[in-house]
């Protein structure tokens, strides 16, 4: 329960300061300035949002043998890393790993995660901050939709993913240098990242999620095709191929994250017709990279991996949807998509940590000693 109990916490925290920020000033309070009464709301709406930080960062970063790969990075990448043995892992995240076990005496891998944890969670509370209409939303589908779960395993692609997300901004800010350096700094923690600096030239690019409905339609037909173009692809290009026949190209995949994907691209759906184009494309670039988990989702039973290919993109829910439902104009309306939203999301926490355990993030231990020692 203590997931459950954290994503309360921390979306009260949140919805906290977000009704600080909105307390309306009053000219002659008697006591304050209004002058005054700005710092300290400031102030009180800043400490709410940082208290909610720990709440997220804390759990994650003491947790002692949670998460699946928690035990292989223990067994596997870090002891390679630490003798300087031939591995996989990007540049970055071997600093992690060496810093970490560090400044942990050398004695102990658990500030390793300490540090992983840290850069996944800042990152995202800036990336809300910044990003989100609505940041108690965000928390709620951060928590609940999965990408909390898998950062407590897939670490360096959690990482790599977030700094991307967060990087978004300078799509906005059409400030390319800054979001090549950001992406490619990222790319240091994850190799796969890279696929983002692809949204900054495609930004402008608008198209109709029902024309999407349609090619996803195609691309589930024609998906054995699909499959056989990109192995002769990637054996070309001598990428990811070993990818393809291994022990996890079996064609199993969790539909719960299929149907994830529908139930957004039907709000989207839903969305278009009713906020017309001028509204609905606010949230353009957000909605492009919802659009390649959809191309995911069409041939998802012939790819490899498919899962951790789709958390490159589904975590952008985690401001899509606040976005996209603050644009409706009707406050009733706004109401009961926030509601629908919530009980989803409940839905789907229930069923990826109770029913699936997903990531084995169950049962959840700490172990303070390890991180003090």
């Amino acid at each position: 329960m203590i997931y459950v109990y954290m994503m309360f916490l921390a979306t009260m925290l949140v919805g906290g300061s977000e009704y600080v920020k909105r307390i309306k000033i009053k000219e002659n309070d008697g006591y304050l300035t209004a002058r005054s009464q700005i710092i300290y709301r400031k102030i009180l709406a800043n400490f709410l949002y940082i208290l909610s930080f720990f709440v997220i960062f804390i759990p994650g970063a003491i947790r002692y043998y949670v998460g699946i790969d928690y035990t292989t990075y223990s067994l596997h990448q870090i002891p390679e890393v630490l003798s300087n043995t031939p591995n996989t892992l990007e540049f970055l995240y071997k600093v992690v790993i060496k810093f970490g076990y560090w400044i942990g005496g050398q004695n102990s891998y658990q500030m390793i995660f300490f540090l992983t944890d840290l850069i996944i969670v800042v990152f995202l509370f800036l990336y809300i901050a910044e990003s989100s209409t609505q940041r108690w939303l965000s928390i709620i589908i951060f928590m609940s939709l999965g990408f909390f779960f898998f950062s407590l395993s897939g670490m360096r692609q959690s990482i790599g993913v977030i700094i991307a997300l967060w990087g978004l901004k300078f799509i906005k800010e059409k400030n390319i240098l800054k979001y090549v350096i950001t992406i490619l700094i990222a790319a240091l923690f994850h190799s796969s990242v890279i696929i983002f600096l692809l949204f900054y030239f495609i930004d402008k690019i608008k198209v109709n999620p029902f024309f999407v409905s349609l090619i996803m339609i195609v691309l589930n037909v024609t998906a054995v095709y699909i499959r056989q173009f990109i192995i002769f692809v990637s054996d070309q290009l001598d990428a990811y191929s070993n990818y393809f026949g291994g022990q996890f190209d079996n064609g199993e995949y969790g539909k719960s994250w299929v149907f994830l994907v529908l139930v957004v691209m039907l709000l989207l759906c839903v969305s278009r017709v009713a906020l017309g184009k001028t509204l609905f494309y606010k949230n353009n670039m957000e909605i492009n990279i919802h659009y390649f988990a959809c191309l995911v989702v069409s041939i998802i039973g012939y790819l490899p991996t498919p899962v951790r290919l789709l958390f490159l993109f589904i975590p952008v829910y985690i401001t899509l949807i606040p976005n996209v439902i603050s644009l409706y104009r009707n406050k009733y309306t706004r109401i009961m998509l926030y509601g629908i939203t919530i009980i989803v999301s409940a839905i789907f926490m229930y069923w990826f940590l109770f029913i699936q355990n997903i990531y084995m993030v169950l049962p959840y231990r700490y172990n303070f000693g390890n991180l003090l020692s």
